[in-house]
């Protein structure tokens, strides 16, 4: 066999071996998916399952439920997909590109011997680099990628608390539910002892009207509690994928310890907290960017080489060719330099950004533990508010049973009952919605869904966080 003949049956194999491995270059789907679901899931060794038939939900199961089934967090999920391939694409733009062009020919005979028709199956090696730039480039998807896996666990965060305070706004109006079926039972009973009374002539007929209208006023605002319940549960079902239904809540929280002064809680916060992190990295981000934008400044550099496998063109001896191309910008019209002003712009926003983040979280911390804190004291107060206007039903209905008081006293004294009754139920678990806002406010809220977490701070990041603290 000659040689010419000997690398035309290379040629020929070397298309099949490429046809045939194409194949190879299929995406693992799966694996994709897999990538941000180890950022959500960590901590969880079970696929999280709703509650058996008779169980109650509680806000751990709800918890876990919404951060594996809500499509929203999923979708910012393929976003950091996005980032590391970006940063992939990156790292390809130091390697070449090897392709295999099987080419066909026809011309005119210029001479007796020569060949009009024929086909050429080169192998083509090109890479065109730019250092500054493409190093740069690597820097800020690495960096990028970080910011982005930081924004996926701040939208985790936000879609927790909105379960949790979800599941305890349910409760909360079941529990104002309870309370006025209760005094509806009672005021009736009421109306028709006042009946009995009027009809006897003991009491005149305007204590039945006043009864009447208590009694159908707390009926008006059950209406009302029940059909928040029933909303709230039809959005818990939205957020936990899952029909609750009227499957008992579970309004139990394990956090009985009271939070630590404001400022141990903001320097943690800053340290903890996702949205914090993003805005720092986005600095770094921002310098790699603006060192690309410089890089337009500096030379670049192209290699093509060329090695044919078959070749029935002239000349037919020849076996590889190379090219090495140096590009220098000599003049570009103001291109690169509006490129540079963009990315200083984008590198000052950053930093305006990074420290208004950082300002931001002592705003929540202090506002959220404010919240939590006051709550606690209104339910002190509303404790000895409580004990006396059931003192002061018990007196007032002595009194009118006694005859020496009125019924509209009696009525007065119940409304007032009710009121704190609600305002009671209402503040018990406005308590641990602010809690939940507290966690959430010092990057903790994963924590009660049994989630662990990794936060990675960028070169430079850490002294960033320390002066913030201060």
């Amino acid at each position: 066999m000659t040689f010419r003949a000997a690398r035309s049956a290379a040629g020929v194999a070397a298309l099949a071996a490429l046809v045939l491995g194409a194949p190879g270059c299929a995406v693992d789907e799966a694996e994709e998916v897999a990538q941000y679901r180890r950022v959500l899931d960590a901590g969880i060794t079970t696929t999280p399952a709703p509650p058996a038939a008779g169980k109650r939900l509680d806000l751990a199961t709800a918890m876990r439920l919404a951060n594996a089934r809500d499509e929203a967090l999923a979708a910012v999920g393929e976003d950091y997909v996005r980032s590391l391939i970006e940063r992939r694409r990156a790292v390809a733009s130091f390697l070449p590109t090897i392709m295999l062009s099987p080419r066909a020919f026809a011309r005119d005979r210029v001479r007796p011997d020569d060949d009009t028709r024929g086909v050429d199956v080169p192998a083509t090696f090109e890479m065109d680099v730019s250092p500054v730039t493409d190093l740069a480039e690597l820097d800020r998807t690495d960096l990028d990628a970080e910011r982005r896996r930081a924004l996926l666990l701040a939208a985790q965060d936000d879609l927790l608390l909105d379960v949790g305070r979800t599941h305890f706004a349910v409760l909360l109006a079941e529990r104002r539910s309870e309370v006025l079926r209760s005094s509806i039972a009672l005021q009736e009973a009421r109306v028709e002892d006042a009946r009995a009374r009027t009809e006897a002539g003991l009491q005149p007929p305007l204590d039945v009207a006043l009864a009447e209208s208590r009694a159908a006023d707390a009926r008006g605002d059950l209406v009302d509690s029940e059909r928040v319940a029933r909303n709230g549960r039809t959005l818990l079902s939205f957020l936990t994928g899952w029909r609750v239904g009227d499957t008992p809540l579970d309004g139990t929280l394990a956090l009985t310890t009271e939070p630590a002064p404001a400022e141990d809680l903001v320097r943690d916060a800053i340290r903890l907290r996702p949205e914090v992190l993003a805005a720092i990295t986005a600095v770094p981000v921002a310098e790699a960017d603006l060192r690309a934008a410089y890089g337009g400044y500096w030379p670049s550099v192209t290699i093509d080489v060329e090695a044919f496998l078959s070749q029935d063109s002239e000349p037919t001896d020849l076996d590889w060719a190379a090219l090495l191309e140096v590009h220098i910008p000599l003049f570009q019209a103001g291109l690169v330099e509006a490129d540079v002003r963009e990315a200083l712009s984008r590198l000052r926003e950053a930093k305006l950004l990074a420290a208004r983040a950082e300002r931001s979280v002592r705003l929540d911390v202090e506002t959220a533990r404010e919240g939590y804190v006051s709550v606690g004291r209104r339910l002190h107060e509303l404790a000895v508010r409580l004990e006396a206007s059931r003192r002061a039903l018990d007196l007032a209905d002595g009194q009118w049973k006694a005859g020496i008081g009125t019924n509209l006293e009696r009525l007065t004294a119940q409304d007032d009952l009710l009121a704190v009754e609600l305002d009671v139920a209402t503040a018990e678990l406005e308590k641990r919605i602010r809690r939940l806002e507290l966690e959430r406010a010092c990057g903790r809220l994963h924590e009660i869904a049994g989630l662990r977490r990794e936060l990675r701070t960028p070169p430079g990041g850490e002294e960033a966080q320390r002066a913030a603290s201060r």
